[in-house]
């Protein structure tokens, strides 16, 4: 986690962050950081599972999601992966590397949906590649653990 590579990645993430907050203000953040994670995840997973057969399952696409996925962007698996088996999933992080340095208190914990935008981007983007539209959003109760609940649609 210490590497060169894991924090250049770290220091992007917060100064794509800082942008978009100087340049469109704080309400714009979180869908700036989401667009740009989409790109990434549906081009990601284009490229990493081009050679493998595809999921037959929405549970292995989100297994592979949790694992091979959070493997690439993180170099750590997801730690839970939970489902009520009727189209919606969560995923938690128990160290979410982007909340890692994020101050406890209450103020920073409310922006903590800024810090996770870019990830849930990058499922959801992953997942409408693999045929599976959704949505995604995050929660951030204690710093550095964050929760992603996928929401299949079509699904119920």
């Amino acid at each position: 986690m210490g590497s060169m590579a894991d924090s250049l990645f770290e220091f992007f993430h917060s100064q794509m962050i800082l942008y978009f907050e100087e340049t469109f203000g704080e309400e714009q953040i979180q869908y700036n950081m989401e667009k740009i994670g989409y790109r990434v995840g549906f081009s990601l997973v284009e490229k990493a599972t081009k050679e493998e057969a595809r999921f037959k399952e929405n549970v292995e696409i989100v297994k592979y999601i949790c694992k091979d996925l959070w493997q690439m962007l993180f170099r750590k698996q997801a730690d839970n992966l939970k489902t009520n088996h009727t189209g919606t999933f969560v995923i938690q992080d128990n160290r979410f590397r982007f909340l890692n340095r994020v101050s406890q208190s209450k103020q920073y914990l409310d922006r903590g949906q800024q810090y996770a935008a870019f990830t849930c981007g990058v499922v959801r983007g992953a997942l409408t590649n693999f045929g599976m539209p959704c949505t995604v959003t995050s929660e951030v109760n204690v710093s550095p653990t964050c929760k992603f609940q996928i929401s299949i649609q079509g699904i119920s």
